[in-house]
């Protein structure tokens, strides 16, 4: 890989991830006047208005390979559309932006840890050592350094999100046994959007029972159509781009810039202080996945090697 395409690989994975960031602020935002479910629910009707006349005509013409593996399909949609995304902003009425980006940064330590046991690969004792970097660092970063207390609102939030991350996690680890290279990206982003959303409709509606408003205010709009573009669309593009221009293990590592993006727009944006132990919990992240997808990126080119 050339240095100039490393360098955009690099960029647009920060990119990428920096839109990921902003979603989790905007969606604070929005909560606070849109219920959670009402929010998903019209990011992704407004996202797929967006991407379905560019996805539908590959989706029909290669409908042959939806019907064979659509249980599969359905059940990645549920998992990455319905459960990871609705449940972020489920989770953002209750905690903070910034607990988020530290939680979102353990996903490559989930996704190994999953498919150690899935039988697809373990970890080894130096990955697992700073993958616990890593896991103190977000214990800092959610408990402020001042230790568990299950009375804290916030709690709930965060392991809210932590369902979410493991529904994310699963996700990647069964997208595996799918062979998605044999059909256009565009048709399956519109497959799994649109699969996905239906599956929201049942939380969405529950709101003629809990009372809560099932459309989104005039003033709230604009944060939709933020959502259903930026982190939804322009992320999801750039991180192909990241992926094909560079490789999956640099794209990966470019995911420890998640608990930065989000600490810095918490400051900024939403003008809430980041105290300086969750700013080294955030370091400890930061390294600790680092460190354990580097570790992995050896073990992958190692084998490689020794055939040539």
């Amino acid at each position: 890989m050339s240095y100039r395409a490393m360098l955009v690989a690099t960029g647009f994975a920060v990119l990428a991830n920096f839109f990921w960031a902003t979603n989790a602020i905007v969606g604070k935002l929005a909560v606070a006047s849109v219920p959670a479910f009402t929010l998903s629910q019209f990011r992704w009707w407004l996202a797929l208005l967006f991407i379905a006349p560019f996805g539908l005509p590959s989706l029909w013409r290669q409908r042959d390979w939806y019907r064979r593996h659509w249980r599969r399909l359905v059940l990645l949609s549920i998992l990455s559309v319905t459960l990871y995304n609705s449940f972020q902003y489920w989770a953002l009425e209750y905690t903070q932006p910034v607990n988020i980006g530290a939680l979102t940064a353990l996903m490559p330590v989930m996704i190994f840890v999953l498919s150690g046991w899935l039988g697809q690969g373990r970890l080894t004792a130096g990955q697992w050592l700073t993958a616990s970097v890593a896991v103190v660092g977000a214990y800092l970063v959610l408990t402020r350094g001042q230790g568990l207390s299950l009375t804290e609102q916030s709690w709930r939030g965060d392991l809210l999100f932590l369902v979410g991350l493991l529904g994310w996690s699963c996700y990647s680890v069964l997208l595996k046994g799918v062979p998605t290279h044999q059909v256009n990206g565009l048709g399956l982003l519109t497959f799994l959007i649109g699969s996905g959303s239906c599956f929201i409709v049942p939380f969405w509606l529950s709101g003629l029972v809990t009372g809560s408003a099932l459309v989104p205010p005039v003033s709230a709009w604009w944060a939709v159509a933020y959502v259903a573009v930026f982190p939804s669309l322009v992320a999801y593009f750039s991180w192909i781009v990241a992926v094909s221009r560079g490789n999956p293990s640099l794209a990966g590592l470019m995911m420890t810039t998640a608990p930065l993006f989000n600490a810095l727009l918490t400051l900024v944006v939403l003008r809430q202080p980041v105290l300086a132990v969750q700013w080294l919990g955030i370091g400890c992240v930061v390294v600790g996945v680092a460190l354990t997808l580097l570790q992995a990126g050896r073990q992958t080119t190692m084998p490689r090697e020794s055939l040539e």
